[in-house]
């Protein structure tokens, strides 16, 4: 049995509890009852899948395995912080800030790299959306990280299989993010209209 009542939570979602893990703070795990579990089986059979595939987890978080007992399974895997330890803003954190051009640049830049890293290896996203991304600022770079939403959500989940079916996925999805989600923010900065 798992004891989760003496984990610490790091964060919620509407089917999982995430909690740093007890003896490594370097990762984490996120728990669903057995019950509500359907994101939980999807994302351990893709990261399964992309361990296979030899995919590196650079812009993803490292996937460890399953944490499991009679009522709760879970996925253990690297917690995303930056070099202090500390937690990192979502994207909706980072965009609320006052930024100044530069860093504009460099997060176009992140943007980007995330971008061309989901369409190289063909990792789909099944939620494509601001809570599901961080953000590490550094001096020199900024690298935005894909932490949750991983999978594709179709029965048979075929653009994880077919590169071409998953390169139109995701295009799809990410131009829907961009224009619903990321371009609002900058409305008013003419340098951002082209992200």
């Amino acid at each position: 049995m798992l004891e989760v009542n003496k984990w610490k939570i790091i964060g919620r979602g509407d089917e999982r509890i995430c909690y740093l893990h007890p003896n490594d703070p370097a990762r984490c795990i996120k728990l669903s009852r057995r019950s509500k579990a359907k994101q939980t089986h999807r994302e351990l059979r893709y990261f399964r899948y992309l361990q296979r595939r030899g995919v590196p987890f650079t812009l993803i978080p490292e996937f460890f395995g399953v944490v499991e007992d009679e009522e709760l399974i879970g996925i253990e895997q690297q917690l995303i912080v930056d070099e202090r330890g500390d937690s990192l803003p979502s994207l909706a954190e980072y965009l609320a800030m006052p930024l100044t051009p530069q860093q504009i640049t460099r997060f176009r830049a992140g943007l980007e790299a995330l971008k061309a890293y989901l369409l190289a290896y063909n990792v789909v996203p099944c939620d494509l959306v601001m809570s599901n991304l961080l953000v590490i600022e550094r001096p020199d770079i900024t690298t935005v990280v894909l932490i949750d939403g991983l999978g594709a959500s179709e029965l048979v989940p075929l653009p994880e299989y077919i590169s071409w079916l998953g390169r139109r996925k995701i295009q799809r999805k990410w131009a829907r993010f961009m224009d619903k989600t990321v371009k609002p923010h900058f409305a008013a900065n003419q340098e951002c209209q082209s992200l």
